[in-house]
C-alpha cells in the first residue's frame, strides 16, 4: 500500500522576515537546514524507507530534500524535482508583509492580487500532482514542497472543495520541516 509523507521545506530568509515569497528565490536560514534535518530524523521514526524524494524546482525545497536524504541515506541525485510542486504565485504579493497583509484582508481577496495563481489553477496543479503521484511506482513517497501548496494537495487527497467559504473553515497551516503523513 502506497504511503505519501509531505514535508514542507525549512525556515527560509523570507519566512523569518514575515513575507510572501511564493515563487521567489529564498534560501534557508541556519534554523531552517537545522529544521530539515530534524525531520529527516521523524521521517526515519515513521517509515523504514523511502523509495522517491520529489520536490518542487525551487532551491529552498531541493536544499530541504537534499538534507533529509542525507540524514536517511537516499541518494540526493536520485531526488526529482517537478513543477507541479512548486509554491502558489502571490504575483505584486510577492516580498511584502505576510501579516499585514493577513490583518487586512479576508481570504477571498487572494483572488484579486494582480498576478496571483488563483484557487482554481491551484487547485487544477494540486490534482494534477496527486494523479502524477498516484501514477508512479514506488510505495514509499516524500514530497518536499510548500505551505499554500501542501494545503491544496492535501484538500485534492482528502478529497474537500476548495471553495473559498470552505477554506475559511478548513485552513490550516504547515509549520516549515512539518512532516503530514498524507495517506
Amino acid at each position: 500500500m502506497k504511503k505519501l509523507f509531505f514535508v514542507r521545506h525549512g525556515e527560509t530568509v523570507l519566512n523569518a522576515a514575515g513575507l510572501f515569497s511564493g515563487r521567489t528565490e529564498t534560501s534557508l536560514t541556519p534554523n531552517g537546514k537545522g529544521q530539515a534535518r530534524e525531520a529527516g530524523l521523524k521521517l526515519l521514526d515513521k517509515v523504514p524507507h523511502i523509495d522517491l524524494i520529489i520536490c518542487s524546482t525551487l532551491s529552498r525545497t531541493l536544499e530541504t530534500a537534499q538534507i533529509i536524504a542525507d540524514v536517511i541515506g537516499y541518494p540526493k541525485e536520485e531526488i526529482v524535482q517537478n513543477e507541479l510542486f512548486v509554491e502558489r504565485h502571490w504575483g505584486e504579493q510577492e516580498g511584502q508583509d505576510y501579516y499585514e497583509y493577513v490583518r487586512n484582508h479576508n481570504i477571498s481577496d487572494r483572488e484579486n492580487i494582480k498576478g496571483v495563481e488563483t484557487t482554481p489553477m491551484l487547485q487544477t496543479r494540486a490534482e494534477k500532482a496527486y494523479e502524477y503521484v498516484k501514477s508512479l511506482p514506488q510505495e514509499n513517497i516524500l514530497i518536499v514542497s510548500h505551505g499554500s501548496f501542501g494545503r491544496s494537495f492535501k484538500r485534492v487527497i482528502d478529497g474537500h472543495p476548495h471553495t473559498h467559504e470552505y477554506m475559511k473553515e478548513y485552513h490550516f497551516s504547515i509549520g516549515n520541516a512539518e512532516i503530514i503523513e498524507l495517506i
